[in-house]
C-alpha cells in the first residue's frame, strides 16, 4: 500500500519529526512510502531520511519563492482553529494548498500527525483513501476549542492513535468519536549504531529541549544535594532552549561549576547517552517520553518522574529504573542516590533496559500500524459499498537499508579508542569508477594552510548496492596533521571534493583518557584526537600535538582567590619554586606571579592573584592568560589550557562563575571605583585556553 504523512515541516527539528520519520523508514521497507510537509523553510532535512522515501513539501518559504507573500497568505485559515499553537502560520493560501494535495493524493493511507492536519486529514482527504489522526501531544492539553472542533470532524476519520494508553482512556473519555476506538501505539526508536554503555562511567545524562516542562531545574538540585556523597560524579544536560541561562545561574549559585555540565544540543545523541551510566527524566508531563526510550536502548537505567502519562508505561519500576514523584527533588535525588552508589545494580538495570526497550523497534512498532491500517480498510469495506482495500506490501524481501543517491548525502560514523585511533565509516552509492577516498583538509587560524592529507580508504560492496567506506587514523598522523582543525572530506578522481556530514562521534574512550592523563601526566608529547560537529553538521577533526602541554582538571573560587589544579606533560617536571603567571592581554603587558604548590613531578595546585590584578588594571575591561614557568630558573612558560576532553565546546560546557572583588590598590592609572564591585570570572577560550576576565561594572 502507498502512505503519505502529512507533516508540519519535515525540515525543521523537533521529537514529533524524528518519530514519523522512524516509522515511514520501517514501513517503507515493504510500502511505498512519502513525508508531505506543509512548509519549507531550508534546503535540506535537519534529521536524514532514506531515499526510499518520497519527501515533498506543499509552500516553499525558502528566500526567493513564489510562495512568500502569495495572494491569501495574510488571510487566516478557515480550517485551523485560532486556539491551535501553530495557528499564525497558517492561512487561506496554505488551506488551498492543503486541501487540493489531499482530494488528488494517490495514497492508500493518508497519515496526519497534529490536530491542525487531523482536521484537515479528515475532511477533505479524498473517498478512497484511508484518513488517520497520530496525535503526539498529550490530549488534556490540546485546548478545550481545538478538542470541540476534533470532536465535530474526526468522525470522518477511519483510525486515531495516541502515544500511550493512558492518553488513549483520556481521548475516549474526554472527546469521544462515535464509532472509532482511540488505539495507544507507542513511538519508536531505532537500535543505536553505538554499543551499549557498560554503566562504569560515573556520568548521569538528560537530554532533552531546554524548557521549564522539563525541569532540568530540579534535577541540577537533585544532583547538587548529592554533590559531596559522590565527589567524582559528573551531570552532563543536552539540548538548547529558553531555559539554558536560568539553569547556567543555578548551577553557579549552587557551586556546581565543572560538575553540572550544560552540554547545547547534539545530533546524533545515541554516543552521548552511551557514556553515561544513569539517565535521568525529571519532565512534570511527557506525552510520550522519547529520550527514556532512547536512554534505555543505549543500556542506561532511568530515573524518571512520575508523569500523568508515558514514563509510567515505559519503565518497570525497580527493573530497568524508578519511577519518583513529579516535581519532588528528594524523590529524583533518591533515585540517582540508589544507582550512583550501586554499580552492580546500574549494571544489571541497564541490561533490563536493553531487553525492555526492544519493543519500541521501528519494525515492531511498523507491524502495529500496518494490523490498525487493514482492520480500518476491512470496516471501511464492510460499511461503504464498492470501496476496494489496499493491496499489501508492494515490495518482497526489500532491503532494510539502501545507500545514499550521493556521497554528499552521507553521514561518517567515527569511533575514538583512547590510544589516539580514529576510525571513520561510512556508506555511500556503488562506488563504480570513482574510487571515493577520506582526504583531510587543514582549516587553518592564521591563512596558511597545510597539504591534504589522504587516508588510506578499503571499500566494501554490500548487497544493497552501495559501497561501505572505511579508514583508520593512527597517533603517528599527529606528525603530520599536527596541532589544528581538519575537515573530513571524501574525494575521487572524477569528482570535486565533499566535507562530509556527521554522524555518530563515539568518543566515550576519550573519557577514560583524559582521566588517565590527569593521573598519570605522560612525560612525553601529548597527542589527542577529537571528532567533532560544526554548527551546519559537517564533520571536523581537533588534532592536538604538543612537545609540552599544561592541563587544567579543576577550578574552584572561594574568599577572594581562585585556586586551579593542574597537570604538566612534556620533559620537563615541575621543580620546588615554580610558578604561575598571570598575564595581561593586549599592548600594555604585564605579569603577576605566584609560586605554586607542587603535587608530584607533573602535578600543581596554584592560588591565582585576583586582588593584585583588580588593583593594577589599567581599562575597564581586561583578560589576563594563565601560564606555568615549571622552574624559576628557566624563564619558559607553558600555556594553561582546558582542551583534552571528549567533547568540543569545552568554553560552553565550564561555565564559571564571576568574583566579586573592590579594588583598593594605589595606581594612577587604574580605574578604580570601591563603591561598585570589579568582577571577576575564569573561562576556556575558544582555544582551549585559561584566562581570567576583569570587569569593571
Amino acid at each position: 500500500m502507498k502512505i503519505s504523512f502529512l507533516i508540519n515541516n519535515i525540515y525543521g527539528i523537533g521529537g514529533t519529526n524524528r518519530t514519523v520519520i522512524n516509522l515511514a523508514e520501517a514501513l517503507s521497507v515493504q510500502h511505498d512510502v512519502e513525508i508531505v510537509s506543509v512548509f519549507r523553510r531550508a534546503n535540506a532535512t535537519k534529521f536524514e531520511i532514506s531515499p526510499r522515501i518520497t519527501v515533498r513539501a506543499l509552500v516553499d518559504l525558502r528566500p526567493g519563492s513564489s510562495d512568500r507573500g502569495a495572494a491569501g497568505s495574510d488571510e487566516p485559515s478557515a480550517v485551523v482553529p485560532r486556539q491551535e499553537e501553530f495557528f499564525a502560520q497558517y492561512s487561506r493560501f496554505t488551506d488551498e494548498r492543503i486541501i487540493r494535495d489531499l482530494r488528488r493524493t494517490d495514497a492508500d493511507v493518508v497519515v496526519g500527525t497534529r490536530p491542525s492536519l487531523n482536521l484537515f486529514v479528515a475532511a477533505h482527504t479524498r473517498e478512497g483513501a484511508l484518513r488517520v489522526a497520530q496525535e503526539h501531544m498529550t490530549h488534556l492539553a490540546i485546548p478545550p476549542a481545538v478538542r470541540a472542533e476534533m470532536a465535530r470532524v474526526y468522525p470522518r476519520l477511519d483510525a486515531i492513535t495516541t502515544v500511550t494508553e493512558a492518553d488513549a482512556g483520556s481521548f475516549m473519555e474526554n472527546t469521544p468519536i462515535p464509532g472509532i476506538t482511540v488505539v495507544g501505539i507507542p513511538n519508536s526508536v531505532p537500535r543505536p549504531s553505538v554499543q551499549p554503555s557498560d554503566c562504569t562511567r560515573k556520568i548521569v545524562v538528560s537530554a532533552g529541549r531546554m524548557h521549564h516542562v522539563k525541569r532540568y531545574d530540579l534535577l541540577i538540585r537533585a544532583f547538587g544535594s548529592l554533590a559531596d556523597e559522590f565527589p567524582d560524579w559528573q551531570l552532563r544536560i543536552y539540548g538548547d532552549g529558553g531555559e539554558a541561562g536560568k539553569l547556567r545561574t543555578l548551577v553557579t549559585e549552587l557551586g556546581l561549576s565543572g560538575r553540572a555540565l550544560l552540554m547545547g544540543g547534539f545530533s546524533p545523541i545515541d554516543s552521548e547517552w552511551a557514556k553515561g551510566s544513569i539517565a535521568a527524566v525529571t519532565s512534570s508531563a511527557e506525552s510520550f517520553g522519547m529520550t527514556l526510550v532512547e536512554a534505555m536502548r543505549c543500556g542506561l537505567p532511568v530515573v524518571s518522574t512520575d508523569c500523568p502519562v508515558g514514563p509510567r508505561e515505559i519503565l518497570s519500576d525497580g527493573e530497568d529504573g524508578f519511577l519518583v514523584p513529579n516535581g519532588q527533588v528528594s524523590g529524583i535525588a533518591w533515585g540517582l542516590r540508589r544507582l550512583m552508589a550501586d554499580e552492580v545494580l546500574r549494571r544489571d538495570m541497564g541490561e533490563a533496559a536493553l531487553r525492555n526497550a526492544a519493543r519500541y523497534d521501528p519494525a515492531a512498532v511498523a507491524d502495529r500500524y500496518v494490523r490498525l491500517f487493514e482492520d480500518a480498510a476491512r470496516r471501511r469495506a464492510a460499511a461503504v459499498r464498492g470501496y476496494r482495500a489496499p493491496a499489501g506490501s508492494r515490495r518482497t524481501g526489500a532491503p532494510a537499508t539502501v545507500p545514499p543517491v550521493g556521497i554528499g548525502a552521507a553521514t561518517v560514523d567515527v569511533v575514538a579508542d583512547g590510544a589516539g585511533w580514529l576510525r571513520f565509516s561510512t556508506e555511500g552509492p556503488g562506488d563504480g569508477r570513482h574510487r571515493w577516498q577520506f582526504v583531510l583538509r587543514h582549516q587553518p587560524s592564521d591563512g596558511n594552510r597545510r597539504p591534504d592529507v589522504p587516508v588510506r580508504t578499503s571499500r566494501t560492496n554490500l548487497d544493497n548496492g552501495g559501497t561501505r567506506y572505511t579508514a583508520a587514523l593512527g597517533p603517528s598522523a599527529l606528525d603530520e596533521l599536527g596541532d589544528g582543525r581538519w575537515q573530513v572530506t571524501m574525494r575521487s578522481a572524477r569528482s570535486k571534493t565533499v566535507h562530509m556530514k556527521a554522524g555518530i562521534r563515539d568518543t566515550r574512550a576519550l573519557i577514560d583518557a583524559r582521566a588517565d592523563l590527569v593521573g598519570r601526566p605522560p612525560t612525553g608529547p601529548v597527542t589527542w584526537n577529537l571528532p567533532y560537529a560544526q554548527p551546519n553538521g559537517r564533520l571536523m577533526l581537533r588534532t592536538v600535538l604538543r612537545e609540552e602541554h599544561v592541563e587544567c582538571a579543576t577550578v574552584e573560587l572561594g574568599d577572594g582567590a581562585i585556586t586551579l589544579r593542574g597537570v604538566l606533560c612534556g620533559g620537563r617536571r615541575i621543580e620546588p619554586g615554580a610558578l604561575f603567571v598571570v598575564s595581561r592581554r593586549g599592548p600594555h603587558g604585564k605579569n603577576f606571579t605566584v609560586p605554586v604548590e607542587v603535587l608530584g613531578r607533573h602535578a600543581f595546585r596554584a592560588h591565582v592573584p585576583v586582588r593584585r590584578v583588580v588593583d593594577h588594571r589599567l581599562e575597564r575591561w581586561e583578560d589576563w592568560d594563565w601560564w606555568l614557568q615549571p622552574d624559576p630558573h628557566d624563564r619558559r612558560k607553558v600555556r594553561v589550557c582546558h582542551l583534552l576532553e571528549d567533547f568540543p565546546d569545552v568554553k560552553g560546557a565550564y561555565a564559571y562563575p564571576s568574583l566579586p572583588l573592590t579594588g583598593d590598590g594605589i595606581s594612577d592609572l587604574a580605574v578604580i571605583h570601591p563603591a561598585r564591585p570589579v568582577w571577576v570570572r575564569p573561562y576556556c577560550s575558544a582555544s582551549g585556553a585559561m584566562a581570567m576576565n576583569v570587569v569593571d561594572r
